[in-house]
């Protein structure tokens, strides 16, 4: 399978479809969780960890709470609706400086345990295809800009 990942054009919100019921099916609720569980764990230590919890306790409350969106997302029970309401994905995201390479990070690290799972093609396809536009929705820094910035307050 190719993990494409696509340039994001800052400032766009492309649309994007959910994954294809196939992908809850194959991986199950609790296969769902060992996944984020396992994502988790190596993103903590990835070049994005400082976004994350150190505290193994608090690191589990995200995995349990986060888990609740994509299980949700992937056609699964309205839990993360039900306990936390509708998402916001720009009000989530606001308190952390996202760029392009930051989430090309974070999917690098998903795409490390998704290629582990024991599930079909098509359902792998599908789940990368959300995470892969989806994740433009969290990018609020413009790299171009702070380069330039950078350019100018070194020549002025």
């Amino acid at each position: 399978m190719d993990y494409k990942v696509t340039k994001t054009n800052f400032g766009e919100k492309p649309d994007f479809e959910y994954p294809k019921p196939i992908f809850l099916e194959e991986m199950g609720e609790e296969g769902l969780k060992k996944l984020f569980s396992d994502f988790y764990d190596i993103v903590v230590d990835s070049d994005i960890g400082n976004f994350f919890p150190q505290d193994e306790q608090e690191l589990e409350k995200v995995k349990a709470h986060n888990v609740k969106f994509f299980i949700e997302a992937a056609g699964g029970p309205k839990l993360y609706t039900q306990t936390v309401g509708h998402f916001d994905m720009m009000k989530t995201h606001e308190q952390f400086s996202i760029t392009e390479k930051a989430r090309r990070e974070w999917l690098g690290c998903m795409e490390e345990v998704l290629r582990k799972t024991n599930i079909s093609k098509e359902a792998k396809e599908s789940f990368w295809a959300f995470l892969e536009t989806f994740s433009k929705h969290t990018v609020n820094v413009d790299e171009r800009q702070e380069l330039e910035d950078l350019v100018i307050n070194k020549e002025g």
